[in-house]
This record gives structure tokens, sequence and C-alpha cells, in this order.
């Protein structure tokens, strides 16, 4: 698909709510734009972050004002459109969605308009702008070539054509190259701010890529198109040569694969799963022990060619395995201070040179098994709060797993690991409770008592960790329960006030039908806002508009508008009040103050001398609750009417699934708190947004969360995957993009 499609064709739609597309195509479309726009916020920020550090970096080191002063234009011009350019690149993502056509061409980002520049940031053969990002998407393309194709099969069914190659799909490496160069352009950044941008964007976000075409594929596929769609290859026989057979894809690596040297891989969390629930990078992971130490060995080679010096190439005797283990227990009893990984190894290479007398080194099982964990945890800590309980036990839980990983392998390449999934739970207290009311005692105590266990066993062998989890889940799948019964409760009472704010509104828009072009008089007009409006309503909910009930109110209220219109009698019919005065009963009146209102209401006059009377009266009525007085329509300001950009985001928000989590970044202080929204109602704009223990907290209706969603103070986040899981596969993505960028190679 284009990427530049809106600018070819001036009259296509450029946004996914101007486009008159089938319902269940627009809402696969829209969905797809949600998962993307989250990925992207996150992404781009740290690209747009790398860049401004870059820029200011070349404008340091540069010898030539006349390049310092490039530099630093670039750098303000960046930091001037920085909070412009995410919503501009999703802006045009989107409309690409909008005129989706297979047969639109993407043009050739060389014949696209961009500020002529003289000067430039790199070498002579990447100078050209155009080669610099067709070269970024045909690696990214190589590289997904299976996803894409799963991808355009379903777009092929979206467009009602054939099946989109990967230069045209929307969400192709070529159309979000053009995207973000077309995003540049329309901020009138700078040459240099520009190519600054494509390396982080390549070197950052699409890290991610592969991550991202998985889940949109996913989503495709829950939203019924092309469900069970898979790539099911043709295996050609080859001639006889030596070697050793090729296993079936769905063969499991033998159980002993990547044994480290600490002991045998003894299996804590049972078989690997299946790669289909798991990300691309996990899924690669998979494959076995061996496959990450041979990421690690082309990590390390990238490094060995970018540090001074060469390797310490000294012979020197290898740990054995149990000897590592012997000594992380006498550390960890030596040391209850829960040091990162990386000094853990420094601190026990250092023993065992004392003990023997000379120098050592680990095993590379061993060695591999250290270096995964020291990135696991640099990883896992950037998500973490510091100072926060959560964080605190995810540190005491450093050694132990060190120790189970040490012998059991199958934690590196099984998401299902019982230790794996004891972290991730921990590991959502340190990261995702993001205020006061996200404190949860009980499940805090649940996951002390957790880490305790492991704690306890000085060894922390895998039976230690299988039954730490199995209670963890049991505590969890406990509070789960409580906390679904505390949603369900608020969703109900939710409902309950959108059904009588629902009823407000009409039984007002009835009054108001009724008195039509007439004037009350001031005193009648407040009798009638205030009582008379909740009698309207109860009766209306109670009983239903098409009830006798029902009809018999608007009679009454007809009678009443002509008594207080026409000058009023002083003989009121003793049935109209005695109605009026029951109905205003059922609404909490007392029977005096009923009466009154009853009686001036029913004889449409309000006596000079009765002043003191309709005083206290007014009195009585304002310190009388309402019906309904929490709902949110009842005072709500009157707004400016929302712009296009509003309006859309309020149409995402009404088609986001119940239960979607949102982040709010409070604009004080920058502040981020994640919720859950349970529910909504796009009559009334009432939401509920839920904390994690399903207690209800405030946010704001639906039209506050919409303007703050199309400037970006909102975003849509995915909360099935767990801080420790995320962090996990943000590393294995950071190892395969290194991998992938080793000299020589082509995918």
């Amino acid at each position: 698909m284009a990427a530049n499609g809106s600018t070819q064709h001036s009259h296509r739609p450029k946004t996914l709510t101007a486009a008159s597309f089938p319902r269940r195509v627009k809402r696969a479309l829209e969905n797809m734009l949600t998962i993307a726009s989250a990925d992207l916020h996150r992404q781009m920020q740290t690209v747009l972050l790398e860049t401004e550090h870059d820029l200011a970096r070349q404008s340091e080191r540069a010898q030539n004002p006349q390049m310092r002063d490039l530099y630093n234009m670039a750098l303000r011009k960046l930091r001037d459109n920085a909070a412009r350019f995410t919503p501009e690149l999703l802006g045009v993502i989107e409309a690409n969605l909008a005129g989706l056509h297979p047969q639109l061409q993407r043009p050739e980002i060389a014949s696209l308009h961009a500020p002529s520049q003289g000067l430039s940031l790199v070498d002579d053969e990447h100078a050209d702008e155009y080669a610099v990002l067709f070269d970024l998407s045909a690696r990214h393309e190589v590289r997904n070539s299976l996803a894409l194709q799963l991808m355009g099969q379903r777009f092929g069914v979206l467009a009602g054509s054939p099946a989109f190659d990967a230069e045209h799909l929307p969400f192709g490496p070529h159309a979000m190259g053009d995207a973000l160069h077309l995003a540049c352009v329309a901020l009138s950044l700078p040459l240099e701010a520009r190519l600054s941008i494509y390396h982080f964007y390549d070197k950052t976000a699409m890290a991610y890529y592969s991550t991202l075409l998985e889940a949109l594929n996913a989503r495709l596929a829950d939203d019924g198109v092309l469900p069970h769609l898979s790539f099911v290859p043709v295996r050609v026989r080859p001639a006889s040569t030596p070697g050793a057979p090729v296993l079936p894809a769905t063969t499991k690596p033998p159980a002993g694969a990547g044994a480290g040297g600490s002991g045998a891989s003894t299996p804590a969390g049972g078989p690997i799963a299946a790669a289909g629930g798991a990300s691309g990078f996990a899924a690669a992971a998979r494959s076995g022990f061996a496959a990450l130490q041979g990421l690690l060995a082309k990590r390390r080679t990238l490094l060995a060619k970018l540090r001074p010096g060469g390797a310490d190439e000294r012979a020197r005797e290898a740990l054995p395995g149990s000897d590592v283990l012997s000594a992380l227990k006498r550390l960890r009893s030596a040391n209850p201070k829960q040091n990162a990984v990386a000094e853990i190894r420094q601190n026990l290479l250092a023993q065992a040179r004392q003990s023997h007398g000379h120098g050592v080194k680990l095993v590379e099982d061993d060695d591999d098994s250290f270096e995964l964990l020291d990135m696991f945890h640099t990883q896992l800590n950037r998500d973490l709060r510091p100072g926060t309980p959560g964080d605190a036990l995810v540190q005491r839980l450093r050694m132990p797993l060190l120790q189970l990983a040490l012998r059991d392998h199958n934690f590196f390449v099984d998401p299902a690991h019982p230790a794996r999934m004891l972290l991730d739970a921990v590991s959502v207290a340190g990261a995702r409770w993001s205020a006061d009311d996200d404190f949860d005692a009980p499940m805090l105590d649940l996951l002390r008592q957790t880490v305790e266990t492991v704690q306890q066993d000085a060894d922390a062998s895998p039976e230690t960790f299988i039954a730490a989890n199995n209670a963890l889940q049991t505590g969890l799948q406990s509070q789960a329960r409580k906390i679904e019964i505390a949603e369900r409760r608020q969703i109900d009472a939710a409902r309950g006030r959108d059904k009588l704010e629902l009823a407000r509104l009409q039984a007002n828009a009835e009054i108001a039908g009724i008195v039509g072009a007439r004037s009350l008089p001031r005193f009648s007009a407040t009798l009638f806002d205030q009582a008379w409006a909740d009698a309207m309503t109860l009766s209306l909910l109670r009983n239903g508009e098409d009830s006798d009930v029902w009809r018999k109110q608007r009679a009454i209220t007809a009678r009443l508008v002509d008594a207080c219109t026409s000058g009023g009698s002083d003989d009121p019919d003793p049935d109209l009040l005695a109605s009026v005065q029951e109905t205003l009963g059922q609404v909490g009146y007392h029977d005096d103050d009923a009466a009154t209102i009853a009686r001036m209401l029913a004889s449409g006059r309000s006596d000079d001398n009765a002043l003191v009377s309709r005083t206290e009266l007014i009195m009585q009525m304002k310190s009388h609750a309402r019906l309904g007085e929490q709902s949110s329509g009842q005072s709500a300001p009157q707004r400016a009417p929302r712009s296009d950009a509003e309006q859309a985001a309020w149409e995402r928000l009404c088609n986001l699934p119940e239960g979607s989590w949102i982040e709010i970044v409070d604009a004080a202080d920058n502040s981020v708190r994640r919720v859950k929204l349970a529910w909504l109602s796009a009559k009334t704009g009432q939401t509920l947004l839920l904390n994690r223990r399903g207690q209800r907290v405030n946010g704001g209706d639906l039209d506050t969360l919409a303007r703050q969603y199309a400037r970006g103070g909102l975003r849509v986040v995915d909360d099935s995957t767990g801080p420790a899981e995320a962090a996990w596969q943000g590393m294995l993505a950071n190892l395969h993009r290194i991998a992938g960028s080793e000299p020589g190679r082509s995918n």
C-alpha cells in the first residue's frame, strides 16, 4: 500500500472514520491501527530521544563551525516538533489504511519533496536518503518474509483483491519507511535530523518489527480474517548426503540439549510450549539454548571489534559446574545483599582465584548463562520503579534464579517455566503498580511469601520453584476471582448509573417538549427542574416508556405546565394534588414538603406572602439528595465541539474491547497511570476506570479521555504480557538485531 497515497489522491479519505468500508473491515483496520499506535508510541519515543542525543554529540564533535550550526539547527527543529512527530507518523499510516486499494503504487522516496540541504551527515555511500530507506526496508522485508506473506493474503481479503505484496502492505517495511519520511518532511526536519531518525528507527523500532507483525496477524485472525491461514513448507527430500537428518518442524529438541557445565538440564516447567503463543523472537529462542549461545557469540564478536585491544588469550583452568554452584551458595550465605549478576560473577571468580592460587574461568555454558541473566535483569530493571516493594522482591530473586538457571537451561527457552512465571508475577508489583490505589496488601503478602519460600532453599532447586510457583498461581487465581467479582459489581453499578442518566435525559426532554415555547415562572421552573424531573425519571426507570404509569405521568406533567403558564387556580384538582404528592414522596420528599410542592405546581401560584415559605422550600430542595446525583452527566460543563482528531479518538475508544488497559499521562508532572477501561457508554459519555484491584478510580468521562487520546496524553496498552516476559523478549530482540547487523549477513 502506498505510504503516501493521500498525497497522490486528494479525494481519498485520510481517516478510518471517513472511509466507507464495510463494518467488519473497518473494525479490523481500526484494531490494527490501535495495536500499531501503542507500539509506535513506545518505540518512537526512544527513537526521538536517541536522535536528540546523537545530534547533540555530533554538534559537540564537529570541528567545522558550519557543520556545528547545521547540527544545532537540526537539534532545535527536532525538539520543537518532537511532540508532533508520532501523531504525524500515525496519521500517514491511518491515511494508508483509509485509502486501502491494491492498485495504488508506492512512489519512489527520491521523488518526494524534501528540503534541500547543502551538507550531509553520512558517508558518500549513504548520502542518498532514498538508498538509506530502501536498504532498511529491503533488509526487514527479507527477515520477515513469512509474516508479510501471511499479512498480504489477509489484506487481499480486506480489499477484495489478490494478495498484497510486501511493497504495498500498509504495515510493510516499505510503507512504514515512506510514512517515516513523510512525517519528517511534514515537520520540515533537516536532512541531518532525518538521517539520524532513520538510523535509530532501524536500530530501535525495527528491532520489534517481527513482534508487531505477529501481533497484527494475530489480531486479523481474531477478527475472522483467514483465521486458519498458516504456512506449510514443501519439504523436498535431498539427495543422500552425509550429515545428521533434519528434524521435522514439530519435533522438540532433546531434553538434554544445551546442558550447561553445572549439571544436566532438568526440566522444571514441562515440555517447551508451542511457538504459536509467543513473539517471533521467543519462538526463535525455543530452538534451544544452543541458539542463544550462537547469538551471544555473534554479540561478543561484534563487541570485540568495537573495543580497543584484544581478548585475554591466557590459558586458564575451567571451573567445574559443581564448584560454581557451591561457590554461589557460599556467596549467598555470606553476602545477603543482592548484587548485579556481573558483580556476582566477578566475586565468584575472585574467590576461586584465591582458593586455586591461579586464575580460572567458567565453562562456556556457565559463562553464557551468567551473561544471559545479566542482560535479562538489566533489561527488566529499566521497567521497574526503584524503591517499590516489587523492585525489592525482584532483586531478592536474582541469586536464586542464577543458581537455578545454571542447573536448568529450560529457564532460558520456556516461557512457561515455573521460575519465569514466578518472576513475571512478582515484577508486576515493581513495574505496573503505578499509583497508591494500585497497592494491594494481600497480593503483596502473597508475593513476599513466595519469594521467602524460594530464599529458604539455599540450593534454589527446581522443585522449590515448582512448589513456590504452584502456591503463587493458586493465590493469584483466588485474587483474580475476587477482582473479577469486584469488577463485575462496578460494571453493573456503572450500567445502572447510565440507565438512570438516560432516563433523566428523556424525562427532561419530555418536560421541555411539553413546555414548548411557553415560559414558566422562575420559581415554577425551579420546581420542575429539581423536584418533578426526579419524579418523572423514577417513573420512567421503574415502569418504562410504554407503560400506563408513564403515560399517566406525562398527562399529569401537561396539566401542571398548563396550570403554571395560565395563571393557575385557587382550587386545584384534589386528585391531581394527591397524585403529585404521592409521586414526590417516592423520590424521598417528606410529606409536608411534597404537599407544598404539589400545591404550588398544581395551582400554578406562589403568593407573595409565601416568600418565606418559598425560600425555605428552596433550601429544603437543595439539601435533598437528587436522584442519581453522582451521575457524571449531572453537572457536565459545556465544552467546545471535538475536532476531527478528537472525534476519531472518541470513536476508537468506543470501539475498544471492554477491559482494555490504557495509560493516562498526568500533564502536571508527566507521571503515568495505568488503568482498565472496564466500561463506557457512547450515549451518555460515562466511563468506568478501574485499578488493578477492581476499584473505581477517577479519570474523566469519555469526552475528556478522547481529547487526551488525540493529543497523546493517553495510550492503549497491551497488559497481557508481564514485565519480565516483555523484558526477555526485548533482550532477545537486541540479540537478534546485533546478529542481523553482523557484516556480511544478508538477512
